[in-house]
């Protein structure tokens, strides 16, 4: 009987601590926010206020992809809802990224700047160069 007595003892006592910090109530970090729109929708410019076509617009979390229309415009439609504070990454060929942090569902006119060493060509390709001197057209 004393040694049943002293196993039980002992095993409540190892299970105890476990049993207690189950009962913890649960952090603000584990309560995530929601936005409340289905969609967001925004444009984005280059430094001249001129739309960039084709440009990548991802919701980090929502593993999706959207890009620009001719004006510049893009619309986030995701099946899974868009957390606040969700990163909005911004990039096209040639410009530099930007990213930004999602905190409505009305969002700013996003402009991208020029990365350093990018030339357009008459016919609307990018070159990317590296040296300085005579540019042939």
């Amino acid at each position: 009987m004393s040694r049943t007595l002293t196993f039980l003892t002992g095993l409540v006592l190892l299970l105890a601590p476990g049993a207690l910090l189950a009962q913890q109530p649960a952090t603000a970090s584990a309560v995530t926010v929601l936005l409340e729109c289905p969609s967001l929708t925004g444009v984005v410019t280059d430094e001249n206020q001129q739309p960039l076509t084709g440009a990548t617009v991802v919701v980090a979390g929502i593993n999706d992809a959207f890009s620009t229309n001719s004006e510049g415009r893009y619309i986030v439609n995701s099946r899974k809802p868009i957390p606040q504070a969700a990163q909005l990454q911004v990039s096209a060929a040639g410009y530099e990224t930007q990213k930004l942090v999602l905190s409505s569902c009305e969002l700013p006119t996003v402009s991208l700047k020029l990365l350093p060493g990018t030339r357009f060509k008459r016919d609307g390709r990018i070159k990317k160069t590296t040296s300085t001197g005579k540019i042939k057209y």
